[in-house]
This record gives structure tokens, C-alpha cells and sequence, in this order.
């Protein structure tokens, strides 16, 4: 008999879709977001990659020069994602030369927000198979949707939560595999989710190896099978961006990682301390330390403006370290990839996102954390902890909603402090 609470999920998803269509923005943010637009304007009105000329290049330091042309730097699957959509809006007559506001809200809305919708709902209906009650669901997907970093960069062009959410399809389709069994589609699947992951953000690769390792034991012919399925799979969607960086660059690295493309007049990514993922990037061990706690407890730590995170964490830690634990294998497969995606920004970078709120790189596995969520809150043994968790999840959502506002704000004219204390005092609200 279905539970007449069952209604508890369906309603948070209405509230995230909600606050999506409200708060998704007519502007654009940045560097970051303008880039991949100038991309999608350049491939729907000029059939072609180059974005020279075209009006969001305008709003955009993020290229490289190849060949005398200027391109983006951004890896190219949300791009590619948003043509469809832009090209409809063009045949309506509706273009960012012409119409910016309306014609940015539409393609963020349908490319961004849909698909954090989706993904929303197919963890959502994933949990039913060990989250029985629609109330703790319900509390994962309002978490997830309204409370993280996450929130903040669905409601702009953003690779973030599209990558995030690739991720988390893939991990999930494994783990549905691994659990219940079915078709090697399911596995090649989850393997071409991870590769779209990548092509939308590069660390995302760095879970494939643990997920196929999750995938290949016990060792037997079936899970070697599997393996094999979610490797090629993977393979052919990296052989797909070395392809297209082949045929920009002639290299098949990723474009950021070739840093003679930004050696052009004016490009702030000629200083090779400006571009992250190119080995220790700090001055000192106690400069790479110090860094780490902006990152993580800082003014702009992940934990700061996420505290519901650092409890999910301190879970997962707990069901890992359990040999009877029912989920801690998926456990450890979400863990130790995050442990090194937070290790290699951290090591790498020296400016935790650029003019962002929060560290955005770490977007990317929220949403396979919140997977965790209820039985996280499950591994605290007292009345304190409980009572200090509910604390962390009220707090995380006013201080997401706030980074909402403003998810690529310049902090520089409003001086220094936590970053929800910035983006209000952007707006006279301090």
C-alpha cells in the first residue's frame, strides 16, 4: 500500500522547481558562464567554434588563441547541451545580440536548472529502495536542491551542477547494477554519464577508476564484463574531447592544460599561477595550509557555507569504518575520489574559484555526499549531535539561497568577510 506521506517528496521537488524558475538569473555572471555562451552563439549563428565576434565573447577573459582565432577554454559538453536550446530561441527571434536578459534566462533554465531537476528526482526516486520514509527523502532532495553550493550555480550558466548531476547518475546506475542486477546497457550507461561528467568538468574523471573498481569485484566473469562495459564506454567519451582538442589544438590534452594558449596580449592566464591543475602551486607548505583552511572552514570554506556537509562527512567516515554496514562499499566509492578532487584544487590553485561564492570546483560531489544523507544522520549516537545537525541543515539553506543571489560576485568593493556577508552587503542589506 502506498504511504499517504509519499506527497512529502513530490512537494520538495516542487519547491526546488520552483525557486529554479524565480531565482535563475536574466544576467550574466562572469567569465565562466559568458565563455561557454559565446561558444553555443558562435556554433547556432556561425556554424562555427571560434567566438570571435560574437557579442557574449564581450563579457569573457576565459579563451585561448589557436591559430589566430579565439575560442573558449571551457570543456565542451554544456555547451553542446545548450545549442538545441539557442537554436530554438534564434528561430523564435530571440538572440543575446538582440535580447540578453530573456534569451540567458531561457538557456540557463532549460539547460542548467532542468537538469538539476532531473537529477533531483532520479535520486530521489533511488532512495526509495532504502529510504522508505517520503519525509527523509524529501529532507535529502530540499538539502541538496536548496541547500548547497549547488543552489547557488543552478541559477546561472554553469558547469557545476550539470556536472555534478552526470556524476551522480553514474554512480547511482552503477550501484543500482552492483545491487539488483540487469543488462550491461545499465553499466555502459553509468560509464558514458561519467564521460559526460568530464567533458562538462575534468575532475570528474577522477571517480572512474573507483567506480570501476567497485564495479569488477568480487572478480568474476560477469562483474569483469561489467568492468570492461563501463571502461569503454568512458574511453569513448574521453576519445571524443581528445578528438575535438585534436582538431582545435592539435593536442589532445584539454585546453586549459596547454598553457602556450594563453599567451596572447591581455590574457590573464599568461601568468601561469592564475591556472590551476599544473602542479604545487604555493609559495609553502604553510602557504598551501593556510589555503586549505579558506577552501574548507574559511571565509569561503566549503564547511562554512555548507555545515550540513561536514556532518554528512563525518558519517560517511563512520559507515566506511564499518564492516557491517550495509552501504559502505558505495560509501568508500563516493569517499576516496572526493578525498583527491579536494587534494588536487587544493594543491594546484591559489584563488579557490576566482571571483565566486565559495569554492565552486567543489560542486561536483555534493550531491553524491546527500546521497548519504539519512544515514549519516543515522551514525549520530546522541540528542546533541542530532539537535546540532538540524541546526547545520536549517543554516545551509538561508546561506545558499543568499549565494544565489549573486554566485559570481566581485568581492573586491566590499571589502573582506564571509562570503554571505558580501553578497549582502552588495546589496545594502549590511
Amino acid at each position: 500500500m502506498r504511504d499517504h506521506r509519499d506527497h512529502a517528496a513530490h512537494l520538495a521537488l516542487a519547491a526546488v522547481a520552483v525557486f529554479l524558475v524565480l531565482a535563475t538569473h536574466t544576467r550574466v555572471g562572469g567569465w565562466n558562464d559568458a565563455s561557454r555562451l559565446a561558444m553555443v552563439e558562435a556554433i547556432v549563428e556561425r556554424g562555427h567554434l571560434w567566438i570571435d565576434g560574437t557579442h557574449m565573447s564581450r563579457f569573457t577573459g576565459d579563451i585561448v588563441r589557436i591559430d589566430g582565432r579565439f575560442y573558449s577554454d571551457k570543456p565542451p559538453a554544456l555547451a553542446f547541451a545548450a545549442v538545441p536550446v539557442y537554436a530554438l530561441q534564434v528561430a523564435l527571434g530571440s538572440t543575446f545580440r538582440k535580447n540578453l536578459p530573456e534569451t540567458y534566462y531561457w538557456t540557463t533554465l532549460l539547460t542548467v536548472g532542468l537538469t538539476t531537476l532531473l537529477g533531483l528526482v532520479f535520486l530521489e526516486r533511488f532512495l526509495r529502495r532504502f529510504v522508505p520514509d517520503a519525509r527523509w527523502r524529501a529532507a535529502t532532495v530540499l538539502g541538496l536542491g536548496l541547500g548547497t553550493l549547488n543552489t547557488a550555480y543552478s541559477v546561472t550558466f554553469s558547469n557545476h551542477p550539470p556536472s555534478a548531476t552526470a556524476l551522480l547518475a553514474g554512480f547511482l546506475l552503477a550501484w543500482h547494477w552492483r545491487r539488483s542486477g540487469g543488462p550491461l546497457v545499465v553499466v555502459a550507461l553509468a560509464g558514458l554519464a561519467i564521460g559526460v561528467a568530464a567533458l562538462t568538468d575534468h575532475a570528474a574523471i577522477l571517480y572512474a577508476p573507483a567506480i570501476l573498481a567497485y564495479l569488477v569485484w568480487p572478480r568474476t566473469q560477469r562483474h569483469a564484463a561489467a568492468g570492461l562495459a563501463f571502461a569503454v564506454a568512458v574511453a569513448l567519451s574521453l576519445a571524443a574531447y581528445a578528438v575535438y582538442a585534436i582538431a582545435l589544438s592539435g593536442s589532445p590534452r584539454p585546453l586549459p592544460l596547454q598553457p602556450a594558449l594563453f599567451q596572447y596580449p591581455g590574457s590573464y592566464f599568461a601568468d601561469p599561477a592564475h591556472l590551476p591543475g599544473r602542479g604545487f602551486a604555493h609559495a609553502s607548505w604553510r602557504a598551501l595550509l593556510d589555503y586549505s583552511a579558506l577552501c574548507l572552514v574559511g571565509y569561503r570554506g566549503l564547511f562554512t557555507i555548507t555545515p550540513t556537509l561536514l556532518l554528512i562527512f563525518a558519517g560517511m567516515l563512520r559507515i566506511a569504518a564499518s564492516r557491517t554496514h550495509p552501504r559502505r562499499a558505495e560509501a568508500m566509492v563516493a569517499l576516496i575520489p572526493t578525498l583527491g578532487v579536494i587534494a588536487y584544487y587544493l594543491v594546484t590553485s591559489t584563488e579557490a574559484g576566482g571571483n565566486a561564492y565559495g569554492v565552486r570546483w567543489f560542486c561536483l560531489f555534493i550531491p553524491l555526499f546527500y546521497v548519504f544523507l539519512v544515514d549519516a544522520y543515522r551514525t549520530i549516537g546522541s540528542a546533541i549531535g542530532r539537535v546540532f545537525f538540524w541546526a547545520a541543515y536549517a543554516v545551509s539553506i538561508p546561506l545558499a539561497l543568499v549565494g544565489a543571489i549573486d554566485p559570481w560576485l566581485d568581492p573586491t568593493p566590499y571589502g573582506t568577510g564571509f562570503a554571505w556577508v558580501l553578497v549582502l552587503r552588495s546589496r545594502g542589506w549590511l
